[in-house]
């Protein structure tokens, strides 16, 4: 997983992408297969917090894009973006994986360029949403697959099945909203004013102290 698109791989430009597995041989071994001048591999035994960046970060993109096809400019997808980044971390501690996993090329990374680049396909299916086209008809027109939209209901489902916590909307109101905007519910505007309308008593900074005991994990 990483901040990587298949199309600049093949016009070999330069590439970092991390590699996750609890056989520490087997992930080694696979780096030093795999990497080259340009496609540079780094590994983890982290696999849930690779899996989750690797899940979540479409989901922000969605996000993101609408942010861009609404016109909110450059601060409030920012905004968006760290928040998002944020429930990752959360997410991942929720169940078992590393927080400062997220910091690197599976986490941040790949959100980076999945929210800005302009080969991302949830970015671009985010912008459509934002200029006001129905889910449907993007996904009838579409030629490509935006995992991003599948991704938010799974999310979605898996952070309510916990009931640990009051008010999971303000743990996690990039997935939760963006999983209302795809059902209907609510539209691409709606979705993102109470997204940049949270509680100012919410806490932006990361703190590896947070991890979540292991009794409150979500269970798989």
């Amino acid at each position: 997983s990483g901040p990587f698109f298949a199309r600049e791989i093949m016009e070999g430009k330069a590439t970092a992408v991390t590699v996750a597995s609890t056989n520490v041989t087997l992930s080694r071994d696979f780096r030093d297969f795999m990497t080259s001048p340009n496609f540079r591999v780094f590994t983890t035994s982290d696999v849930i917090g690779v899996e989750v960046g690797g899940a979540v970060k479409n989901v922000i993109a969605l996000a993101a894009g609408m942010s861009e096809g609404l016109g909110l400019g450059t601060n409030a997808m920012a905004a968006l973006v760290t928040i998002g980044c944020l429930e990752m971390r959360r997410l991942s501690s929720l169940l078992g994986g590393k927080p400062s996993t997220l910091a690197g090329l599976s986490g941040v990374g790949d959100t980076f360029g999945t929210c800005f680049g302009p080969l991302s396909r949830n970015r671009n299916l985010g912008i459509r949403l934002g200029k006001g086209e129905k889910l449907k008809d993007i996904l009838k027109s579409s030629t490509e697959v935006a995992e991003g939209v599948d991704t938010a209901y799974s999310l979605a489902k898996l952070i309510k099945r916990t009931n640990k916590s009051y008010r999971t909307d303000l743990k996690f109101p990039i997935v939760l909203g963006v999983c209302e905007i795809l059902k209907g519910k609510i539209t691409a505007e709606e979705g993102l004013e109470s997204m940049m309308s949270l509680p100012l008593r919410m806490r932006f900074e990361i703190n590896d102290s947070d991890h979540v005991n292991k009794k409150d994990r979500i269970k798989k």
